[in-house]
């Protein structure tokens, strides 16, 4: 039974004003406590006393509700993994894959939830370190995918990669993604990429644009340890960055290690959810004849 749910807006979007009290007072209305999360747009204001919710009150949630697009949903659902909070997104209008309630069927999803109408789907998580004289000088978690990219518009990345210590390739691109399920129909997609289903254990590496085209994109076991190795030995050549938000940028002698998190992300889809309706909405494939 969820108690206690933690609501969350798209940033600084005003958009979000009319759901979030809505959903808020509809939650409140059935004798649930509502707290809002920081990533509500700084404008919304409520009468009710609300605190931000912070490390500790993320223990204290049953769930969290985000109201906005995948990128909020990536930001949020990373924060819950630690503590197992599962979460739900609604999707505001715009391609998302992960916020799969539309605004219109807030309400009714919600209560469908709420009546125990639900089930809790695992995705894994990707933690990359970077290390530069086998010291540790970034980390982070990503649930779509780690990227290595380029800086400079007119240099390619030299990089190898290896995989549980042996070598698998050497190549030149504009970049290179380590892609969970979740994250192949993100960035890994445009690039060539395959989908694939959530379920699988898999890791996915795509070079992005190679220079040379048998450098194709490579599913790897979820628990191989993936290392990349930049070569081009000039300052700020390219940069990780996790889930699209940069987070390092490389000098050229840095190990880029990637793993399977520890921690996964438990996202909650009603029982009526399927999948693959999902692709064919978002990627517009054709229905069965």
């Amino acid at each position: 039974m969820f108690k206690t749910i933690g609501v969350f807006g798209k940033y600084q979007d005003a958009s979000i004003e009319k759901p979030l009290k809505s959903l808020t007072a509809h939650l409140e209305g059935q004798g649930i406590e509502v707290k809002l999360g920081r990533t509500t747009a700084a404008e919304i204001t409520r009468h009710l006393s609300q605190e931000m919710l912070d490390e500790n009150l993320i223990k204290e949630i049953d769930m969290a509700i985000v109201i906005g697009g995948d990128g909020t949903l990536l930001h949020v659902a990373r924060q819950m993994a630690e503590s197992s909070v599962p979460t739900i997104g609604i999707n505001l209008g715009r391609l998302g894959f992960l916020t799969d309630i539309a605004l219109p069927d807030m309400l009714s999803e919600i209560d469908s939830i709420l009546n125990g109408d639900y089930r809790i789907e695992e995705r894994m998580m990707l933690d990359v370190n970077v290390l530069r004289d086998s010291q540790l000088i970034y980390t982070n978690t990503a649930l779509n995918d780690v990227v290595i990219g380029k800086h400079a518009l007119e240099k390619l990345i030299s990089w190898h990669a290896h995989v549980d210590q042996q070598f698998v390739t050497a190549a030149r691109s504009d970049g290179v993604i380590l892609s969970t399920p979740t994250g192949s129909t993100a960035y890994a997609l445009s690039a060539g990429g395959a989908i694939m289903h959530p379920a699988l254990d898999v890791i996915s590496m795509v070079p992005v644009s190679p220079h040379t085209l048998t450098n194709r994109p490579i599913g790897l076991p979820a628990g191989a340890v993936i290392e990349l190795t930049i070569h081009n030995r000039t300052e700020n050549c390219a940069h990780v960055s996790a889930d699209g938000l940069i987070g390092c940028s490389l000098l050229g002698d840095e190990v880029v290690q990637i793993t399977r998190s520890k921690h996964s992300v438990k996202l909650i889809h009603t029982n009526n959810y399927n999948y693959f309706a999902m692709l064919r909405a978002k990627l517009g494939w054709g229905s069965a004849q």
